[in-house]
C-alpha cells in the first residue's frame, strides 16, 4: 500500500489544500492520502496559530466525504513536541511497516528542506512528491535536491494545481476585516 502524507498547520484550511489532496487522491500511484494537521510547526510562532483542537475539527470537516482515499490523522496531536516530520514519519512507519509512505509537500517547502530537522535524512528514507507553488521552480528544486546525494525518490508533480492562495493570505484578509467567503473552512465546496 502507498500512502501520500500531506502535513500542514492548516491555519486555516482552504480550497488550495483541498485541491492538492484531491489531485493526490486521483493519482493511480496512491492508495490513500492522509492529511496530517500539526498542532505546532516548529518553524511557526505559536501565537499566530489558531487553537489546535479547533484547527483539527476544521480540517476534519473540510476533508470529510471528499474521497474514500482521503482521511485525516491526529498522530501529531499524540506525539511529544517538538514535532519534527522525520519523527512522525518514523512513528507511522513503525505502526505500518508494510506501507510505503510518500511525503507530499509544496515547492516552497522543498526549497527550505535543508533547514528542517534531519531534512536530508527524509530524502534518503522516504519518497517526496513536490507540488507547484507560485514563485518557486519546483522542477529545478527537485533536481537540485536529488543531485550529489542518495535520495529515495523525489518527484515534481508538474500537473498538480498551482493555486495562488495561502493560509497567510487568508489570515491577512481576515485581520484586515476583508471577506473572502469562498476561502472560509466552513464554506468550502466539495
Amino acid at each position: 500500500m502507498r500512502k501520500a502524507l500531506y502535513f500542514g498547520s492548516f491555519n486555516p484550511v482552504h480550497f488550495g489544500h483541498i485541491s492538492i489532496a484531491r489531485y493526490a487522491a486521483q493519482m493511480e500511484e496512491t492508495d490513500a492520502v492522509i492529511i496530517i494537521p500539526s498542532p505546532h510547526n516548529p518553524f511557526k510562532d505559536i501565537s499566530m496559530l489558531a487553537d489546535p483542537a479547533q484547527r483539527l475539527t476544521q480540517v476534519r470537516k473540510a476533508f470529510e466525504g471528499l474521497s474514500p482515499k482521503i482521511s485525516v490523522s491526529d498522530i501529531e496531536y499524540r506525539l511529544p513536541e517538538p514535532l519534527y516530520t522525520i519523527n512522525t514519519l518514523h512513528a507511522l512507519q513503525e505502526a505500518e511497516p508494510e506501507t510505503e509512505f510518500i511525503l507530499l509537500i509544496g515547492a516552497d517547502n522543498i526549497a527550505s528542506l535543508e533547514r528542517w530537522y534531519k531534512g536530508r535524512q527524509i530524502l534518503q528514507e522516504f519518497q517526496v512528491w513536490v507540488y507547484p507553488r507560485k514563485g518557486y521552480d519546483g522542477a529545478l528544486l527537485c533536481r537540485e535536491c536529488a543531485a550529489g546525494t542518495s535520495v529515495r525518490g523525489i518527484r515534481f508533480l508538474e500537473n498538480a494545481p498551482l493555486l495562488d492562495i495561502s493560509s497567510t493570505q487568508i489570515r491577512n484578509l481576515r485581520d484586515n476585516k476583508k471577506t473572502a467567503p469562498d476561502m472560509h473552512p466552513g464554506r468550502l465546496q466539495h
